[in-house]
């Protein structure tokens, strides 16, 4: 689908009109969204996203502009500094067209319909997001990033083809619409789980695409795909693919040496733009750094790695120190730009830092590339490991290690001391819920409280600023609770909370789980067909309500509810979940045989489902928490679920096995074999692959 074509290269006149409309000039103000307010004092006449807006477009009749972005978005800043900050542009803005900004992290429903209109029309989309809508909400033209005079040029083409020819506009209009509904249908061929020849095909491609010297894929710019890389070592482990196996963790640590990784203050940046991961979009994001958490800790559960370990704990205390909230709650994100330049915060000159590291420099230079700059800058980009660089020198690994460290304390006490850029204060619940279980993932991968308590001091929170009178809210900024949560913040939560259950054994995670498992089925259930809806059916429709299915930067929350619903009836059985978890996985698998990537999620739902019967690992009359990190640490099956039970619980899973001593009880397809005081043999039985 081209869409309506327009010549952006012909340059017509400025207009220089200026209409005064019934709704007062740029009301972006008053929001809540730092994004909306870094707009607030642009000479476009900007409007939040409401009902009102449309409703006077219709008055009006007038074209609607919706541009889309959010707070740490590069591209989104360069745009508005060449056009939106552009007096003339704001006339041709103001005098044609109703402006929207959204910001997309608080609205995915409204992004989510516009992106994909945006790659129906272009093949490709991206942010910011820019696109032209009919009075009726029905987009006609858009794009991502434009050119100042592209831009102008563009909207008075559009604004000269609807003052002229109406009815073609609207035509198109009705041709996208449809092409909008018609992705959105999932057509489900029977009610059989697809042999996996589609997957043995997909783990052949994946193999000549791997990157051999950098990891991850041979492409730029490479993304950190937790998801990906955690679907790829459940693969590796069904299929018993070794090299697979040692790819994705040469990927890991390839990425915790690169420059995407934040030596000096800890965390993951959103991409390195080329190929090595040295250089980073400065950016970091709490859904990157919380599912990074998960990945770097079931890593470090398969395959013991001190630097994997350092990852953990350099994520744990970035967040901790930069996103979390006085309230206990963890903010979204950090732009990449401060003083208005990309990653003037984190790079250094060369005698900078000769002069901070002193005598320690000798070792820095040995273990990181301070030769080759990066725009007449530095990025702190790892050669050698901490064990390299001692054999090296020729030093104990003990000294090398503190010298690191005491280095890397005075430059984080200097960067510190510099402008930082923006911070998002804005919380979003589903980027939690995903915290919460890197939280519990990291306890069990280390056996350190300090997550654990992080964890559930950050489930209190939620519950106490996210969750109002009975209904959950996606978004807390500025001591209030707004926005409707959607799927994703559900899907999310729930994940959590029913990890916090495993690890202790608290039936009251479990209870809020299922409640909220209840308000997912009352209000987001699609009319016909497994999934479920992204938006509420008790909040106003957008254009139309989509299902998001394929993974993005979060996963389908589609597909973390199938994880939830299938871990829930797991718990306690429930038919009617049971069912519709597979059902919601064979709808998935068959799409996904058409789709050639994105369905990571998914493909690890469809190989539990493949092997047919999970394993659950319950540890029953622990004394204290350490009986339990005691095997998990050295211990992780894709296939097995591990539970604390600490009481004497009535969920059929625990029914007569809760006891006064250790007794380790292994289940599969619902088939126990008899209790096992002994902790080591149980873990000789699970490690040793025995089936049931």
């Amino acid at each position: 689908m081209n869409g309506v074509q327009f010549d952006t290269k012909h340059h017509f006149p400025t207009v220089h009109l200026f209409i005064k409309n019934d709704i007062m000039p740029n009301a972006l103000q008053h929001t809540s969204s730092l994004y909306l307010q870094q707009h607030q004092n642009n000479p476009v006449n900007w409007f939040p996203w409401s009902a009102k807006v449309w409703e006077e477009a219709t008055r009006l009749n007038k074209l609607v502009i919706v541009s889309i972005g959010y707070s740490s978005c590069h591209w989104c800043h360069v745009m508005e500094r060449e056009s939106f900050e552009n007096q003339e542009v704001a006339d041709v803005m103001n005098a044609h067209y109703l402006s929207i900004k959204v910001d997309r992290e608080e609205r995915p429903d409204i992004d989510s319909v516009y992106m994909t209109a945006v790659q129906l029309m272009a093949g490709q989309g991206g942010w910011p997001l820019n696109v032209v809508c009919t009075p009726d909400k029905r987009p006609i033209w858009g794009g991502t990033y434009f050119p100042k005079e592209n831009w102008t040029s563009a909207l008075l083409q559009i604004q000269k083809l609807y003052r002229e020819n109406p009815e073609k506009v609207r035509a198109y209009a009705d041709q996208l619409e449809e092409g909008l509904r018609t992705s959105e249908l999932v057509v489900q061929k029977n009610d059989q789980l697809p042999n996996d020849d589609w997957l043995k095909d997909r783990l052949q491609r994946v193999e000549k695409m791997r990157d051999t010297l950098w990891g991850g894929h041979n492409r730029q710019p490479k993304f950190p795909m937790p998801y990906e890389q955690l679907f790829y070592l459940q693969a590796a482990d069904y299929y018993d693919l070794k090299p697979l196996e040692d790819h994705i963790h040469f990927t890991l640590t390839k990425m915790a040496c690169g420059g995407i990784y934040d030596f000096v203050g800890g965390g993951f940046c959103r991409y390195s733009v080329d190929g090595q991961w040295k250089v980073p979009h400065f950016e970091k994001m709490l859904y990157d750094n919380a599912q990074l958490l998960t990945a770097y800790s079931i890593a470090h559960r398969r395959r013991q790695d001190d630097l994997y370990l350092s990852v953990i704990s350099g994520i744990f205390d970035f967040l901790q120190t930069v996103f979390r909230t006085p309230n206990g709650l963890y903010q979204s994100a950090i732009d990449a730009d401060s003083e208005g330049v990309e990653g003037k915060y984190y790079v250094w000159q060369k005698d900078e830092l000769q002069k901070i590291l002193g005598a320690d420099y000798s070792i820095w230079e040995t273990a990181f590339d301070l030769e080759q700059p990066w725009e007449g800058n530095f990025i702190i980009f790892r050669k050698l490991s901490n064990k390299e660089t001692a054999i090296r020198l020729n030093i104990s690994l003990a000294e090398c290690e503190d010298r690191l460290e005491q280095g890397r304390q005075k430059l984080l006490k200097v960067r510190n001391d510099r402008i930082s850029p923006a911070i998002d204060n804005k919380v979003i619940t589903a980027w939690n819920g995903l915290l919460l279980t890197g939280l519990v993932d990291a306890y069990l991968a280390t056996g350190n409280d300090l997550y654990l308590n992080g964890a559930k001091s950050l489930e209190k929170a939620i519950f106490e600023k996210l969750f109002v009178d009975g209904k959950l809210y996606r978004i807390f900024a500025n001591e209030k609770a707004y926005i409707p949560a959607m799927l994703e913040d559900y899907a999310a939560l729930c994940q959590g909370l029913l990890s916090l259950f495993q690890v202790t054994g608290d039936a009251d995670y479990y209870q809020k789980t299922t409640d909220l498992i209840e308000m997912v089925f009352r209000y987001f259930s699609e009319e016909d067909g497994p999934f479920f809806q992204t938006t509420s059916t008790e909040e106003e429709e957008v254009l139309m309500r989509t299902k998001d299915l394929e993974d993005n930067v979060i996963p389908s929350p589609n597909a973390i509810m199938a994880e939830v619903l299938r871990k829930a009836t797991q718990i306690h059985h429930r038919p009617d979940w049971d069912s519709h978890w597979q059902n919601m996985v064979i709808a998935a698998s068959q799409m996904t045989i058409e789709v050639k990537s994105g369905f990571y999620l998914w493909g690890q739902l469809y190989l539990r489902t493949l092997r047919n019967n999970d394993r659950e690992w319950v540890i029953s009359g622990i004394e204290s928490q350490s009986e339990l990190v005691k095997y998990s640490v050295n211990f992780h099956d894709f296939f097995t679920d591990l539970f604390v039970l600490n009481a004497d619980l009535h969920h059929d899973l625990f029914q007569g096995r809760f006891a006064n001593s250790i007794r380790h009880f292994i289940c599969e397809g619902k088939v126990c074999k008899l209790p096992l005081s002994d902790g080591d043999a149980a873990l000789e039985t699970l490690q040793g692959g025995n089936r049931l």
